[in-house]
């Protein structure tokens, strides 16, 4: 915080007393250090030190090569679930016809019964590791969580983050 003392300041002129007067003026900065939630080299910064940036703003991004690749996986294994999924459907459809129809045993329909409650689940649980993984793109693009001043980088392109929370750069908002 920095504080000027109030000023008051009078001024003869020509015979007149002019009396000039300040208020206060109190200036309340604050530094948020923006931190990393993903490992990975640093590819781009978009904003040099100094800069002034709004909230949102991309400041820099993070290798997601291999956030990528895993992304690929779990949407060909969401799509596998889902396709085994509709296979078990149609099948419990046809059971669930057949033994309406007295033409099957009850043994062969619990069956078909069973395997489309393990085919919904196991797409249910693909769809959700895939929205899980899915949040985490976020991370790669680090954005300014408020309007402000970059005071400092602390890592450049090339550099590689290593931890969770590592710092990245200096954030000063808050000037009035």
């Amino acid at each position: 915080m920095i504080k000027l003392a109030d000023l008051c300041q009078r001024v003869v002129a020509v015979g007149f007393l002019v009396t000039l007067s300040a208020f206060a003026l109190t200036v309340h900065a604050q530094t948020l250090v923006v931190g990393s939630l993903v490992s990975g080299q640093v590819m781009q910064v978009l904003h040099p030190e100094g800069s002034q940036v709004n909230q949102g703003d991309l400041i820099l991004v993070i290798d997601d090569r291999e956030y990528q690749a895993r992304l690929r996986m779990l949407e060909a294994k969401r799509d596998r679930a889902a396709a085994l999924f509709t296979d078990a459907e149609i099948e419990m459809a046809n059971v669930e016809d057949l033994f309406d129809r007295t033409v099957i045993a009850q043994r062969p329909y619990q069956q078909a019964q069973r395997d489309f409650a393990v085919a919904k689940a196991n797409l249910a649980i693909a769809e959700a590791k895939l929205a899980a993984h899915q949040t985490w793109l976020n991370y790669y693009h680090v954005r300014a969580p408020q309007q402000g001043r970059i005071k400092q980088l602390i890592v450049n392109a090339g550099s590689t983050v290593f931890k969770e929370n590592q710092p990245l750069f200096e954030l000063e908002v808050g000037v009035e």
